[in-house]
């Protein structure tokens, strides 16, 4: 999978241990079998894109213990295998009695649950999925060892809180092959049943839950044109003798690559086109070819000149205002590629595979970049989203001056306190918000939904509006109150990319004060923790009016008395609270 030997592996692994700096992520595996060689496997898969993964391995066959054991880590992984519940379960189970089974089963539930109650407060907890495969792929009928992990994964559906993800071994199983997955010489000397090659692709398969949860996800699929969205050269070839329908042999793998970007555009994903092309040309088949699937519409940005690539995807990064690592971008051009590669090293390129067949493959396993834990109704307007900020911009552009153009947007802020229904939505900034975020500390929906339920938390999301449509939810405020209810610390303070640039943030934090004079708070602290993506509000604080009480290179700490804070003047932003339920129906 990584095109390493172990060996080399090993050694990259060491050299990202030493280049990636800040907060390690923290991961805990736990097992009822040997996994050791997953630490390093999994650290490499996850810090070869810039998560500064550290794995910790628990005692052999302790899970119940160890869940209680690691109380701090950021994530974790079960191997729980169903073959090793008690000795020698994979080939014993078929001589219980009825009743040695059922005792077998619930003392899995009982266990089971204990763990996963002791890991409810972890922000990820990954369970591998009972599998019998490994032991029953020539049975003609269902074994015990099937029937137990038939009732086991019911068990673990019920069972699993709302951080947990259910990983499918079976779909593992079928890309390496049972022979390529299992070592059932050392399974029988060591309890060590998986071979490299199965964690390595154990790896690949549950990285995207890692990469959502770090805030690491892709969010904009960029395509050239020409033989990447259909076979065949427009200019050459003309509108009517381009292929993309699956009535042709060519056409039919473009057809699918389409269908892909489609699903993913209505997931959220952003769609680009970045093409050295004639505008018109493109234009007319983007809205006029009866085989075209994705339309106009499907697209965020399009960039058709005859400008450099380079350029063009640092416009549409612009554009978007999203960081050039959250984009990914597909061309049939190894030319064209590799002058990605040299000057924006951050975009995740593909090429177009020759063997055409080969195509809808390649872009659906990338597809797990676009991974998201938490999803919201937003996300299928997203693309309109992004299209109105080009009238916006567009607007920005022929105005005199920056505040002119704030004030003409007509801004409009609804407030949301402790709105459970937005909880995905609400989970889903802290995951991806990395620009405007003075903390960039991550959240699950059950964390979130914790926190709504507790009145320590005070749990502030905004929606923004102008007179060029809606942002969607697009601020949080995360406040915890100390127990003598006099004091107030800002845990999570943080923007969508959507509406930077017009004192939103500003808005925001004056109601933020208000509410919290009103509880009776006499401090408010904040804290600026320095990521590689946040330096643009190092200094948030210090122009709200901020006390700085104490500064590291990647910390400072700030107070202000919310009796003595004074507001910036942004009261041409209409600030307004909401309904908290009824409201929250409506943008649900």
């Amino acid at each position: 999978m990584f095109g390493l030997t172990y060996s080399d592996l090993l050694n990259q692994n060491r050299r990202l241990e030493k280049e990636l700096t800040g907060r390690a992520y923290r991961i805990a595996l736990l097992s009822n079998i040997t996994v050791a060689p997953l630490k390093e496997i999994l650290e490499y898969a996850l810090r070869s894109y810039g998560v500064n993964a550290v794995v910790e391995v628990g005692n052999y066959d302790n899970i119940v213990q160890d869940s209680a054991s690691f109380a701090e880590a950021d994530a974790v992984v079960i191997f729980w295998e169903a073959a090793n519940v008690i000795e020698g379960f994979h080939y014993r189970a078929g001589l219980l009695s009825e009743r040695e089974f059922e005792d077998v089963l619930a003392k899995f539930r009982a266990e089971l649950s204990i763990a996963l109650r002791n890991l409810q407060r972890r922000p990820l907890v990954l369970v591998n999925a009972q599998s019998s495969l490994v032991f029953s792929d020539k049975s003609l009928r269902e074994t015990a060892l099937e029937r137990f992990c038939r009732h086991a994964n019911a068990v673990i559906r019920e069972a699993a809180p709302a951080n947990t993800v259910i990983v499918d071994i079976d779909k593992i199983l079928a890309q390496q092959s049972i022979p390529g997955s299992v070592d059932l010489r050392l399974y029988t000397s060591s309890k060590a049943l998986y071979t490299l090659g199965f964690f390595e692709r154990y790896a690949e398969q549950v990285r995207p839950y890692f990469l959502s949860a770090t805030g690491r996800a892709k969010k904009a699929l960029v395509f050239d044109c020409d033989n990447t969205l259909w076979k065949g050269v427009l200019g050459e070839d003309g509108f009517d003798g381009i292929e993309m329908s699956s009535r042709t042999r060519d056409g039919r793998a473009f057809e699918e690559v389409q269908a892909i970007a489609l699903q993913l555009q209505r997931q959220g994903v952003l769609l680009g086109i970045c093409s050295k092309n004639n505008s018109e040309d493109v234009n007319r088949v983007l809205s006029g070819h009866l085989d075209m699937l994705l339309r106009s519409e499907n697209f965020a940005g399009v960039r058709l000149n005859w400008n450099d690539k380079v350029t063009n995807l640092r416009a549409l990064s612009k554009s978007w205002n999203i960081a050039l690592d959250s984009i990914v971008f597909v061309d049939d051009s190894e030319f064209e590629l590799d002058l990605v590669r040299r000057h924006l090293p951050e975009v995740t390129t593909i090429k177009v595979p020759a063997a055409l067949h080969e195509y809808p493959g390649l872009i659906t396993r990338h597809a797990g970049l676009f991974f998201q834990l938490s999803t919201s109704a937003e996300d299928a307007h997203k693309t309109l989203l992004y299209q109105k900020e080009v009238e916006r911009q567009q607007a920005e552009e022929s105005s005199t001056n920056l505040e002119d153009y704030v004030r003409s947007l007509e801004l409009r802020i609804r407030v949301h306190s402790d709105a459970r229904a937005i909880a995905p939505r609400i989970a889903q900034m802290t995951q991806k918000t990395n620009q405007f975020n003075l903390t960039t500390t991550r959240y699950t929906e059950a964390d979130i939904a914790r926190m709504i339920g507790d009145s320590r938390y005070l749990v502030t999301a905004i929606s923004v509006a102008d007179r060029f449509g809606d942002y969607g939810v697009t601020g949080l405020c995360i406040v915890v109150l100390s127990e003598d209810e006099t004091t107030a610390c800002i845990d999570t303070l943080l923007l969508s990319c959507r509406v930077l640039g017009r004192n939103v943030e500003f808005a925001f934090l004056n109601y933020l004060m208000k509410d919290l004079r009103q509880r009776g708070m006499k401090r408010v602290q904040a804290l600026f923790l320095s990521t590689n993506k946040n330096i643009q509000v190092a200094d948030f604080f210090d122009r709200a009016g901020f006390q700085l009480l104490e500064s590291t290179q990647d910390r400072r700490l700030y107070e202000v008395n919310p009796n003595e804070f004074s507001p910036p003047d942004v009261a041409y932003i209409d600030v307004r609270e909401d309904d908290a339920v009824d409201s929250a129906k409506e943008l649900a």
